[in-house]
């Protein structure tokens, strides 16, 4: 391979107002593997709160070239004039989200056609105070304050006539329209006069273009890697592999699943194309060694993780995505269910013993791309019949010392807890579903303050206001249901609720405590999985 010339990122700083008019002429405009507008609504007003008040709002990339690049037909949901063919346009790799609310909300027409055009609609509220909030969207029918200057007016001459003639006329005391007058001046001309640094990468390739990208030191909404391929792959004919992805992600959330991690589905697609290392961080070596094999890979990825989702839910009691200790079992499960569709008994067996050896052992945290790559290398040959699968049962230790989300051994912990204790009731002796309540942060509340083990973490809704202490303390209060029943669901002894009861907290904890490592060693017994003494592991921070 031909090695490419060096290239010079050359920055200079331009007024945002040029930038806007060159978007009008469709000279800068967004390629099709760029992420979608996704920003919220407080992020477009924070935008603008920065720009009045002189802040930087981050640099731009901008690739100018002739090459045939797809780009989007519009930008900030307003329609750009058509490409001529062989003219130079300036192609947006980093700023897209950026420019979309600044073009959009600047240089949109009067006349909102769309519902969802009032994202688009923001106004300065002449009359706040210095400091607060300044900007609004206005999404009600009523007429709009009279002290809300249109954005879109600040750049127009006659739009910014209009809203001081119809201020004019609704303002009778001619001090006060002298005043917001003044401070309307003042807005238009700090957002006219803002100025901004573009990055421009003249005469580079695609890929010497993403190669600037991924190294640039920012912030703001990252290029995911399966974008970064998109963009060295992407073809007109055919769907952006980033949307691709997409699809497979939206298939697992509808079914009840969550949203998978992208880096794992994207991983996926890169080992079941025959990609060994799926770590790489030169993806635009490996967009040119595989090309096609990843667009024709998509199909049976998606099919091979809609298998691993269904084992996750069905066989493991996975309730929701984000539960999943790490991200790395996904994509193991997927290569197997891409080479064994449906497993033998003695197949799925020994894939539960691995999950949950795998998650109480730390086996991921902070793998390596060669440690990766021989596990997708033992899991493939796994499913084509070799035996058995190897883990490491040595270090296994299934009870977290302390109760951290963030942690892959609290997260295995929450599933077997699901999965043991199925049915459980709320405070008022009523079932609920496990999935509503796991999806909220503060689901898991303490019993006691100061005891972070497990044991002291209840998920048990309550009526509002109502902490977990109160609700046990009036359980007894219950008029159609015995408290006992409550308390079984929870893993709760009636004789340590009343020890709880007496002034006793601890005792209530120790011994919900004792029963759950109980229950865990049955549990990793039926798994064929020794455990020592002592069941309790560390429960830091840790990824894949």
């Amino acid at each position: 391979m031909r090695e490419q010339p060096e290239i010079r990122p050359d920055p200079t700083v331009q007024l945002m107002d040029e930038i806007l008019d060159d978007m009008v002429r469709g000279r800068v405009r967004v390629p099709v593997f760029q992420r979608p507008f996704v920003w919220l609504p407080d992020q477009m007003l924070a935008l603008f709160d920065s720009i009045e008040r002189g802040y930087p709002i981050g640099s731009l990339l901008l690739w100018q070239t002739d090459d045939d690049v797809e780009t989007l037909p519009e930008i900030g949901g307003i329609t750009l004039p058509p490409r001529e063919p062989g003219t130079t346009v300036s192609l947006v790799l980093d700023g897209h989200q950026r420019l979309s609310t600044l073009f959009g909300v600047l240089r949109r027409a009067d006349a909102l056609q769309e519902p969802g055009d009032w994202k688009w609609r923001i106004h300065r509220d002449l009359r706040a105070p210095r400091g607060d909030d300044r900007y609004r969207h206005h999404k009600s029918e009523k007429a709009v304050p009279e002290h809300y200057l249109p954005l879109r007016a600040v750049t127009r001459t006659m739009d910014f006539l209009r809203f001081s003639r119809i201020l004019e006329q609704q303002v009778k005391d001619v001090s006060r329209v002298e005043d917001l007058l003044r401070e309307a001046e003042g807005v238009a001309q700090r957002i006219k006069s803002y100025k901004m640094t573009v990055i421009r990468l003249q005469g580079a390739s695609l890929a010497q273009a993403v190669e600037v990208y991924t190294r640039l030191n920012r912030t703001g909404t990252r290029m995911d890697a399966d974008q970064m391929i998109s963009a060295l792959t992407h073809r007109p004919t055919r769907a952006p592999l980033a949307a691709q992805i997409d699809d497979i992600i939206d298939a697992a959330a509808a079914s009840g699943f969550g949203e998978v991690q992208r880096q794992a589905v994207f991983r996926s697609v890169l080992a079941i194309s025959g990609e060994s290392d799926v770590m790489s961080p030169r993806w635009e070596v490996v967009a040119q060694r595989m090309q096609n094999r990843l667009h024709d890979a998509i199909p049976q990825t998606a099919i091979a993780i809609g298998r691993a989702v269904e084992f996750l839910q069905g066989v493991i009691g996975v309730p929701v995505a984000r539960l999943l200790p790490y991200a790395h079992q996904l994509l193991l499960l997927a290569i197997f269910f891409h080479h064994r569709p449906q497993p033998t008994a003695e197949q799925e067996f020994h894939l539960r013993r691995w999950f949950w050896v795998t998650s109480w052992t730390g086996a991921f945290g902070g793998i390596t791309s060669t440690r990766l790559r021989n596990a997708i290398s033992e899991m493939a040959a796994f499913a084509d019949g070799a035996w058995p699968i190897a883990v490491d049962v040595e270090e296994v230790q299934p009870m977290p010392e302390t109760f951290n989300m963030n942690s892959a051994r609290t997260r295995a912990y929450v599933i077997w807890e699901c999965t043991e204790l199925p049915h459980r009731l709320n405070a008022l002796g009523e079932p609920f579903d496990l999935k509503s309540a796991l999806a909220d942060a503060h689901g898991y509340r303490p019993i006691v303050n100061g005891d972070r083990r497990p044991a002291n973490r209840l998920l048990m809704p309550t009526p509002p206001g109502v902490s977990i202490w109160r609700a046990l303390e009036e359980l007894d209060q219950l008029a159609w249901l015995s408290h006992e029943e409550v308390l079984r669901s929870h893993a709760i002894t009636a004789r340590s609720w009343r020890r709880f009861r007496e002034g006793l907290p601890g005792v209530l904890v120790d011994d919900r405590h004792a029963y759950l490592e109980s229950r865990l060693r049955a549990f990793a017994d039926g798994l064929g999985v020794p455990l020592g003494r002592s069941l309790e592991g560390d429960s830091d921070d840790d990824t894949d």
